[in-house]
């Protein structure tokens, strides 16, 4: 386990020792050599080279927008599936599942292909609308899963009370469902910020470019300037390490409850 640990560790150190040199010191002494002063300037700096601010609120913009439309969604279409009878309920839940199997690459020509048709290519929404499209399905099967353990006798009390199913839904099950919710949100936010494919082919105008396309910017046909990459990477991934940190115990339980479900 001490090996592994290294293992893991070892890259992220590599970074974090990288963002705090320059680049005359990682050419003459190397780059795995420790920085022999802390160059914590970088980290300042970085918000002044090039359109890196932009590219970090856009990538605020499009991950909170998805993360909202997908719980949201999500809780809206979970709701029916584990509590409701209609006619066509199996065969719709299984259609829904089926997007798990649809990879991003069989579905990214036409993908571009419509949004360029509806006036929406290189606009953030082209970013959006597609990452939302792509989170229900896992995210319906992960509440609804959770939504069949709770007793349905809770529901038909408030039922007696006068409750409508929008009232059930968000005065009883949503409070109850925190672990699947908390869960559900890191891996959404996780994935979009972390998203390369869908920026490189539907954005083209710099200024609407996402955190993990930007981070080229600092790669010139001549030049790397290896310091400001690493600090930008390190930037990059500071919000999600630090989500993931905080709500750890909830992802594990809520994936774990979504895993053992039919």
């Amino acid at each position: 386990m001490i090996v592994v640990a290294l293992l893991t560790i070892t890259p992220f150190f590599l970074i974090i020792s990288t963002s705090l040199k320059t680049t005359d010191e990682i050419n003459i002494n190397g780059p795995l050599a420790l920085p022999q002063i802390l160059q914590w300037e970088n980290y300042s700096r970085i918000w002044d080279v090039g359109n890196f601010v932009t590219y970090f609120q856009n990538s605020v913009i499009v991950t909170i927008v998805v993360v909202l439309f997908v719980v949201l969604l999500s809780l809206l279409g979970a709701y029916p599936f584990a509590y409701m009878k209609f006619k066509g309920k199996g065969l719709l839940f299984l259609m829904i599942l089926w997007g798990l199997t649809v990879p991003l690459d069989l579905i990214i020509i036409p993908l571009f292909t419509n949004l360029k048709s509806i006036g929406l290519l290189n606009t953030l929404w082209a970013l959006i609308l597609p990452q939302i499209a792509m989170n229900i399905p896992f995210s319906i099967f992960l509440l609804r899963g959770f939504m069949k353990d709770i007793p349905v006798a809770l529901l038909e009390s408030a039922r007696i009370d006068g409750s409508n199913e929008a009232q059930n839904l968000f005065h009883i099950i949503v409070p109850m469902l925190y672990p699947p919710v908390v869960s559900l949100i890191v891996f959404t936010a996780m994935g979009t910020w972390n998203n390369f494919m869908l920026p490189t082919i539907l954005i083209q105008n710099d200024m609407l470019r996402t955190l993990p396309v930007g981070l080229n910017y600092f790669q010139t046909k001549f030049t790397l300037d290896y310091p400001m990459i690493a600090t930008a990477a390190v930037i990059s991934a500071l919000p999600t390490a630090i989500i993931y940190v905080i709500f750890q115990r909830n992802i594990m339980s809520g994936a774990m409850v979504g895993a053992l479900k039919e």
